[in-house]
Protein backbone atom coordinates (compact mmCIF):
# COMPACT_ATOMS: atom_id res chain seq x y z
CA UNK A 1 0.00 0.00 0.00
CA UNK A 2 3.01 2.48 1.08
CA UNK A 3 4.69 1.76 -2.15
CA UNK A 4 2.03 2.44 -4.04
CA UNK A 5 1.11 6.00 -2.40
CA UNK A 6 4.76 6.74 -2.07
CA UNK A 7 4.99 6.79 -6.35
CA UNK A 8 2.06 8.52 -6.73
CA UNK A 9 3.06 10.99 -4.46
CA UNK A 10 6.39 10.83 -6.48
CA UNK A 11 3.93 11.57 -9.93
CA UNK A 12 1.51 14.23 -8.27
CA UNK A 13 4.41 16.39 -7.59
CA UNK A 14 6.09 15.54 -10.86
CA UNK A 15 3.05 16.41 -12.52
CA UNK A 16 2.34 19.73 -10.19
CA UNK A 17 5.87 21.21 -11.06
CA UNK A 18 5.38 20.78 -15.33
CA UNK A 19 2.31 22.32 -14.61
CA UNK A 20 3.71 25.09 -12.79
CA UNK A 21 6.18 25.53 -15.74
CA UNK A 22 3.78 25.74 -18.41
CA UNK A 23 1.88 28.29 -16.66
CA UNK A 24 4.96 30.12 -16.37
CA UNK A 25 4.91 29.92 -20.07
CA UNK A 26 1.77 30.81 -20.69
CA UNK A 27 0.75 33.48 -18.22
CA UNK A 28 3.81 35.46 -17.86
CA UNK A 29 2.08 38.17 -16.66
CA UNK A 30 -1.67 38.57 -15.49
CA UNK A 31 -3.61 41.53 -16.43
CA UNK A 32 -6.11 41.01 -13.09
CA UNK A 33 -6.49 44.41 -11.40
CA UNK A 34 -5.75 42.91 -7.87
CA UNK A 35 -3.30 40.39 -8.96
CA UNK A 36 -0.04 40.31 -7.30
CA UNK A 37 2.99 38.34 -9.19
CA UNK A 38 3.79 34.91 -7.67
CA UNK A 39 7.77 35.60 -7.33
CA UNK A 40 6.51 38.93 -4.91
CA UNK A 41 4.33 36.80 -2.81
CA UNK A 42 7.69 33.73 -2.77
CA UNK A 43 10.00 36.71 -1.82
CA UNK A 44 7.34 37.51 1.14
CA UNK A 45 7.58 33.73 2.70
CA UNK A 46 11.21 33.67 2.29
CA UNK A 47 11.68 36.97 3.88
CA UNK A 48 9.78 36.09 7.16
CA UNK A 49 10.44 32.61 7.34
CA UNK A 50 6.67 32.39 9.18
CA UNK A 51 6.12 28.67 10.12
CA UNK A 52 2.90 27.09 9.75
CA UNK A 53 1.29 25.21 12.23
CA UNK A 54 -2.49 23.52 10.55
CA UNK A 55 -4.66 20.91 11.38
CA UNK A 56 -6.06 18.89 8.60
CA UNK A 57 -9.96 17.98 8.33
CA UNK A 58 -10.97 15.44 5.71
CA UNK A 59 -14.31 14.27 4.67
CA UNK A 60 -15.10 10.13 5.73
CA UNK A 61 -17.42 8.07 3.26
CA UNK A 62 -20.38 8.77 5.98
CA UNK A 63 -19.76 12.50 5.64
CA UNK A 64 -18.27 12.99 9.15
CA UNK A 65 -15.08 14.34 9.80
CA UNK A 66 -11.85 12.31 10.73
CA UNK A 67 -9.38 13.14 13.95
CA UNK A 68 -7.65 16.54 12.03
CA UNK A 69 -3.97 15.59 11.21
CA UNK A 70 -1.74 17.92 11.43
CA UNK A 71 0.90 19.57 9.05
CA UNK A 72 3.67 21.91 9.99
CA UNK A 73 5.79 24.06 7.52
CA UNK A 74 8.84 26.02 7.98
CA UNK A 75 10.25 28.25 5.23
CA UNK A 76 14.40 28.98 5.10
CA UNK A 77 16.56 30.95 3.12
CA UNK A 78 20.00 29.69 3.63
CA UNK A 79 22.34 32.26 4.21
CA UNK A 80 25.77 30.52 1.92
CA UNK A 81 24.10 30.70 -1.16
CA UNK A 82 20.49 32.37 -0.81
CA UNK A 83 18.84 28.84 -1.73
CA UNK A 84 14.87 28.71 -0.49
CA UNK A 85 14.26 25.59 1.44
CA UNK A 86 10.79 24.37 2.63
CA UNK A 87 10.62 22.06 5.69
CA UNK A 88 7.83 20.12 6.26
CA UNK A 89 6.40 17.59 8.56
CA UNK A 90 2.68 16.17 9.53
CA UNK A 91 0.57 12.94 9.94
CA UNK A 92 -3.27 11.99 9.24
CA UNK A 93 -5.27 8.99 9.07
CA UNK A 94 -6.15 7.70 5.67
CA UNK A 95 -9.21 5.27 5.02
CA UNK A 96 -8.17 2.36 3.54
CA UNK A 97 -10.29 0.22 0.74
CA UNK A 98 -12.09 -2.62 2.73
CA UNK A 99 -9.39 -1.95 5.70
CA UNK A 100 -9.51 0.25 8.85
CA UNK A 101 -7.97 3.64 8.79
CA UNK A 102 -3.98 3.79 8.79
CA UNK A 103 -1.95 6.48 10.46
CA UNK A 104 0.27 7.99 7.65
CA UNK A 105 3.27 10.36 8.82
CA UNK A 106 5.45 12.53 6.38
CA UNK A 107 9.00 15.03 6.49
CA UNK A 108 10.87 16.43 4.27
CA UNK A 109 12.48 19.51 2.63
CA UNK A 110 11.50 20.75 -0.88
CA UNK A 111 15.01 22.75 -2.18
CA UNK A 112 14.72 25.50 -4.44
CA UNK A 113 17.29 27.92 -6.20
CA UNK A 114 17.57 31.74 -5.88
CA UNK A 115 15.00 32.19 -8.23
CA UNK A 116 12.47 29.86 -7.22
CA UNK A 117 13.61 26.89 -9.41
CA UNK A 118 13.06 23.64 -7.85
CA UNK A 119 16.05 21.49 -7.01
CA UNK A 120 15.59 18.54 -5.00
CA UNK A 121 12.68 17.31 -2.71
CA UNK A 122 13.37 14.92 -0.13
CA UNK A 123 10.37 12.81 1.49
CA UNK A 124 9.66 10.31 3.92
CA UNK A 125 6.75 8.48 4.65
CA UNK A 126 5.68 5.98 7.04
CA UNK A 127 3.08 3.96 8.09
CA UNK A 128 4.03 2.99 11.53
CA UNK A 129 1.42 0.54 12.09
CA UNK A 130 1.86 -1.93 9.77
CA UNK A 131 6.29 -0.77 10.05
CA UNK A 132 6.36 0.31 6.09
CA UNK A 133 8.66 3.38 5.18
CA UNK A 134 9.66 4.96 1.68
CA UNK A 135 12.13 7.41 0.92
CA UNK A 136 11.86 9.39 -2.07
CA UNK A 137 14.80 11.93 -3.23
CA UNK A 138 14.32 13.66 -6.10
CA UNK A 139 17.06 15.58 -8.24
CA UNK A 140 15.10 18.33 -10.37
CA UNK A 141 18.60 19.54 -11.36
CA UNK A 142 19.77 16.28 -12.30
CA UNK A 143 16.76 15.04 -13.98
CA UNK A 144 16.86 11.98 -11.87
CA UNK A 145 15.61 10.82 -8.23
CA UNK A 146 15.45 7.42 -6.21
CA UNK A 147 12.49 5.33 -4.49
CA UNK A 148 13.27 2.69 -1.43
CA UNK A 149 10.29 1.05 0.06
CA UNK A 150 10.79 -1.00 3.47
CA UNK A 151 9.24 -3.33 5.49
CA UNK A 152 10.49 -2.90 8.72
CA UNK A 153 14.22 -3.61 8.52
CA UNK A 154 13.99 -5.59 5.61
CA UNK A 155 14.50 -3.47 2.03
CA UNK A 156 11.96 -4.61 -0.18
CA UNK A 157 12.02 -2.29 -3.26
CA UNK A 158 14.92 0.44 -4.38
CA UNK A 159 14.57 2.13 -7.69
CA UNK A 160 16.17 4.90 -9.63
CA UNK A 161 14.64 6.71 -12.36
CA UNK A 162 15.17 9.56 -14.62
CA UNK A 163 12.79 12.74 -14.92
CA UNK A 164 11.60 12.09 -18.57
CA UNK A 165 9.11 9.95 -20.24
CA UNK A 166 11.18 6.69 -20.14
CA UNK A 167 10.80 7.14 -15.94
CA UNK A 168 7.18 8.00 -15.71
CA UNK A 169 6.48 4.72 -17.84
CA UNK A 170 8.84 2.72 -15.01
CA UNK A 171 7.20 4.72 -12.27
CA UNK A 172 3.45 3.62 -13.88
CA UNK A 173 4.25 0.14 -14.15
CA UNK A 174 5.63 -0.22 -11.17
CA UNK A 175 2.25 1.53 -9.53
CA UNK A 176 0.60 -1.64 -11.39
CA UNK A 177 -1.01 0.90 -14.11
CA UNK A 178 -1.48 -0.68 -17.64
CA UNK A 179 0.82 0.35 -20.66
CA UNK A 180 -2.35 1.40 -22.44
CA UNK A 181 -4.27 3.37 -19.85
CA UNK A 182 -0.33 5.64 -20.36
CA UNK A 183 -0.55 5.75 -23.78
CA UNK A 184 -4.50 6.66 -23.42
CA UNK A 185 -3.15 9.64 -21.42
CA UNK A 186 -0.49 10.78 -23.75
CA UNK A 187 -3.12 10.69 -26.49
CA UNK A 188 -5.94 12.91 -25.07
CA UNK A 189 -3.08 15.62 -23.94
CA UNK A 190 -4.96 18.02 -26.14
CA UNK A 191 -7.90 17.68 -24.33
CA UNK A 192 -6.55 17.98 -20.74
CA UNK A 193 -8.20 20.62 -19.09
CA UNK A 194 -6.04 24.20 -18.74
CA UNK A 195 -4.19 25.09 -15.49
CA UNK A 196 -4.06 28.72 -14.04
CA UNK A 197 -2.03 29.47 -10.65
CA UNK A 198 -2.06 33.15 -9.84
CA UNK A 199 -1.78 35.15 -7.20
CA UNK A 200 -4.13 38.13 -5.90
CA UNK A 201 -4.65 40.97 -2.74
CA UNK A 202 -7.18 39.48 -0.95
CA UNK A 203 -8.74 39.74 2.63
CA UNK A 204 -9.73 36.75 5.58
CA UNK A 205 -11.80 37.29 8.71
CA UNK A 206 -10.06 35.81 11.84
CA UNK A 207 -11.65 35.87 14.93
CA UNK A 208 -14.11 39.06 13.89
CA UNK A 209 -11.21 40.88 12.52
CA UNK A 210 -10.47 41.42 9.05
CA UNK A 211 -6.96 41.04 7.88
CA UNK A 212 -5.28 41.56 4.03
CA UNK A 213 -4.13 38.64 2.68
CA UNK A 214 -2.77 37.00 -0.29
CA UNK A 215 -4.78 34.45 -2.06
CA UNK A 216 -3.68 31.67 -4.32
CA UNK A 217 -5.23 29.61 -6.21
CA UNK A 218 -5.38 26.81 -8.68
CA UNK A 219 -7.96 26.03 -10.80
CA UNK A 220 -8.34 23.48 -13.57
CA UNK A 221 -11.15 24.16 -16.11
CA UNK A 222 -12.32 27.13 -14.09
CA UNK A 223 -12.98 24.79 -10.87
CA UNK A 224 -10.64 25.50 -7.91
CA UNK A 225 -8.30 22.75 -7.33
CA UNK A 226 -6.38 24.57 -4.24
CA UNK A 227 -6.60 27.30 -2.77
CA UNK A 228 -4.81 29.21 -0.01
CA UNK A 229 -4.69 32.46 2.48
CA UNK A 230 -1.66 33.87 3.37
CA UNK A 231 -1.31 36.64 5.83
CA UNK A 232 1.30 39.74 5.15
CA UNK A 233 4.08 37.74 6.70
CA UNK A 234 3.39 34.76 4.34
CA UNK A 235 1.87 32.86 7.26
CA UNK A 236 -1.24 30.07 6.13
CA UNK A 237 -4.67 31.14 7.85
CA UNK A 238 -6.56 29.40 5.76
CA UNK A 239 -6.11 26.15 2.74
CA UNK A 240 -8.83 24.43 1.40
CA UNK A 241 -8.68 21.28 -1.52
CA UNK A 242 -12.42 21.49 -2.48
CA UNK A 243 -11.81 18.45 -4.92
CA UNK A 244 -11.22 16.64 -1.96
CA UNK A 245 -13.21 17.99 1.03
CA UNK A 246 -10.25 19.12 3.15
CA UNK A 247 -9.70 21.85 5.00
CA UNK A 248 -6.73 23.16 6.48
CA UNK A 249 -6.40 25.78 9.69
CA UNK A 250 -4.32 26.92 12.08
CA UNK A 251 -4.01 25.38 15.43
CA UNK A 252 -4.36 28.59 17.19
CA UNK A 253 -7.58 29.27 15.31
CA UNK A 254 -11.51 27.97 15.76
CA UNK A 255 -12.23 25.39 12.95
Amino acid sequence: MLHRLAIICIVGFWLAMTLLLVVRELYPESTRLNSVPLGYVGQIVFQHEQSSDLRIYSPTKSGARNEPGFLHIQPRTLLEDGQHVIEFNGSMSIALPAGRPQHLAWAGTFEMSRTFAPQRLHLDISMPESGQRSDIVVDFAGKKATFGARMGNEIVDETAFTLDEAGFNLLMSRAGIDPMMVQQLKASQSQLPQFDVSAQSSSFTVSGQTLETFLLTMKAAGQSMFEVQLSQLGQVLDARAPALGWKLTPNNLPQ
